[in-house]
């Protein structure tokens, strides 16, 4: 097995470690969970960075690398639905992870049709504004589980001004996601109508 393979399967054990951390289970948790996705962000880059530079990409790869993203990515929204409803509603997060499967499954539809769809710009936009918006909320909640550590100041302007913005960030990942959900059904509509 390829270095590039064993970071992916490092990263199926992370939501392990990091919904635990997230739900308050262990001491000084949202700070652990925000290292933790880091952590699989990193690793994400550094396998592709990986499997690129010694042009050791396997089909293994190529199918589970997306796939351990979409499960940390999922963990951390739905976790999200529990400590945080007023900033990520649950119909974001179905409506976010059901973009996810049909995206996936139309992939695998092309797959059997020898066609590979590869990212388009909007859904890299999309994925980088999903991983901002996760990673701010995170360092909020890492931030609003240590107050005695933080000035007065910062303690008490906080909330106040991360979760309006918290709020529309979510709201724009929703929308960026939709969009780009649509676009790919669009452009790819030749494989579910029979017209390919």
């Amino acid at each position: 097995m390829t270095l590039a393979n064993r970071l992916t399967l490092v990263r199926f054990l992370l939501p392990c470690l990091f919904i635990p951390a997230l739900m308050d289970l262990v001491p000084y948790g949202r700070p652990l969970a925000l290292l933790i996705f880091l952590v699989g962000t990193a690793s994400d880059w550094l396998d592709g960075y990986v499997a690129r530079r010694w042009n050791c990409a396997t089909d293994f790869g190529r199918l589970m690398d997306p796939l351990a993203d979409k499960i940390l990515v999922a963990a951390a929204l739905v976790c999200f639905i529990a400590i945080e409803p007023k900033i990520v509603r649950a119909w974001m997060v179905v409506a976010i992870v059901s973009r996810e499967f049909v995206v996936t499954g139309l992939r695998l539809l092309a797959v059997q049709k020898g066609i590979v769809i590869s990212a388009q710009a909007l859904g890299k936009h999309k994925t980088a504004w999903q991983m901002i918006a996760i990673i701010s909320l995170l360092v909020y909640e890492a931030l609003a589980d240590i107050p005695a550590h933080l000035p007065p100041w910062l303690a008490h302007w906080l909330p106040i001004v991360a979760v309006p913005t918290l709020v529309v960030l979510f709201y724009l990942v929703t929308l960026l996601t939709l969009l780009s959900g649509i676009l790919y059904l669009w452009r790819y509509r030749a494989l579910y109508t029979g017209n390919i």
